[in-house]
């Protein structure tokens, strides 16, 4: 079996990101992080889709409020 990764995510920017330490540093904010709670394990791909899943579900959020917080003007 090959290595096994994690799904993080930073408490800063909450930008989803593989790692395969429990201390990392984003490479969005560069904020130094440690583990405290994984959402997600497994192979390099397994782990890049489910980020990638996350991010833009995060980044549809955003923009919902976004739209919701412009239409109230």
């Amino acid at each position: 079996m090959g290595q096994e990764f994690l799904v993080l995510r930073c408490f800063t920017c909450q930008s989803f990101q593989v790692k395969k330490v429990n201390k990392w540093t984003c490479k969005l904010c560069g904020e130094k992080q440690s583990l405290l709670k994984e959402f997600g394990r497994g192979s390099g791909a397994d782990c890049r889709r489910h980020v990638q899943k996350l991010n833009a579900m995060r980044g549809a959020k955003m923009e919902d409020q976004e739209q919701h917080t412009l239409s109230l003007w």
